[in-house]
């Protein structure tokens, strides 16, 4: 498997679109930094225990001191053990984790990119955990190749989900308006105007996407379709509120003002988004169990040292 990626974060599409677009670089501030622990005499700082506290309240887990260095030692455990098998998780694989995390979570995706920067979490910290849980995650499917998840077990899950949530599915396109982040608060005011401008006239999306490239500064996203049960409430709810070829209302994000235009709206297929992310979270329980029982005795054989 030497120098392979075995990663794919396009198979969440809207999540990690608007994660990679959202979570920007943050500068790593100068500061005395104390060694609090060791991982196989690998150093963990104030700073590092700090930051990862500050990561798991974004996402909504357990972000005691404790819970927060058994995070890091489990991080650097499946880093250093993905790195001999030559896997090399990239940046975009990162940021596609942690969007996978937030949609698992059903933290809004256009919350995340501001919830990571209104806690000032470093760039290089979220894509270290985003890279430890991807790698590893590919790393367990790889060593078990065999295991896979069958299409009556797929129809079984939708069944269920069926009689209890909206099965719409969504076809859209994200538009971006952007906005440099050394603007000023009048430059966003200007573009949120534009944005509802363009709102207005946007009554198709052949028609409507065609207006949004001829504007200034306008990045229009490949089309990408999901299920209203893998979303929280409240995009589905803002998804389901707008008609199709009409554009969700503008908000701003880290990369300028956002709008989706809804291309199309159906009921789930047993071929569609829904379909594939339940093949996607069945497959991921039936390999939780193999990766834990390949991360146990690196943890039992691990060196951690408090100071």
């Amino acid at each position: 498997m030497t120098g392979r990626s075995v990663f794919n974060p396009a198979a969440l599409a809207l999540g990690a679109l608007l994660a990679v677009g959202a979570v920007t670089a943050q500068p790593t501030p100068v500061r005395a930094q104390a060694i609090v622990a060791t991982v196989n005499d690998s150093p963990v700082t104030n700073y590092d225990l700090e930051q990862r506290m500050k990561l798991l309240r974004v996402l909504r887990q357990n972000a005691s001191r404790d819970a927060a260095l058994e995070s890091i030692v489990e991080d650097r455990l499946k880093l250093s053990e993905i790195n001999k098998y030559g896997l090399k998780p990239s940046d975009q694989d990162a940021a596609g984790e942690i969007a996978r995390i937030a949609a698992e979570k059903k933290i809004p995706p256009q919350s995340l990119g501001g919830a990571m920067q209104a806690a000032k979490v470093d760039t290089k910290h979220w894509q270290e955990h985003g890279r430890a849980q991807v790698g590893w995650r590919g790393l367990v499917s790889a060593l078990n190749k065999n295991v896979g998840v069958s299409e009556t077990e797929v129809r079984e899950e939708l069944t269920k989900r069926g009689g209890k949530k909206n099965t719409n599915e969504y076809r859209m396109r994200q538009v971006i308006l952007v906005v440099p982040r050394s603007a000023g608060a009048g430059a966003l005011e200007a573009r949120m105007r534009e944005a509802e401008g363009l709102r207005t006239r946007f009554t198709d999306c052949d028609n409507g996407l065609r207006l949004a490239r001829a504007l200034k500064d306008v990045a229009v996203k490949e089309q990408m379709s999901r299920s209203a049960a893998s979303l929280s409430d409240e995009l589905a709810n803002v998804l389901e509120r707008t008609p199709v070829g009409r554009l969700t209302p503008p908000q701003r994000g880290a990369t300028g003002v956002e709008m989706l235009a809804i291309c199309g709206k159906g009921a789930e297929g047993s071929d569609g988004a829904a379909a594939q992310e339940i093949r996607q979270s069945l497959l991921a329980k039936k390999l939780e169990g193999d990766g834990e029982k390949l991360y146990q005795p690196l943890r039992k054989r691990a060196v951690i040292v408090r100071r």
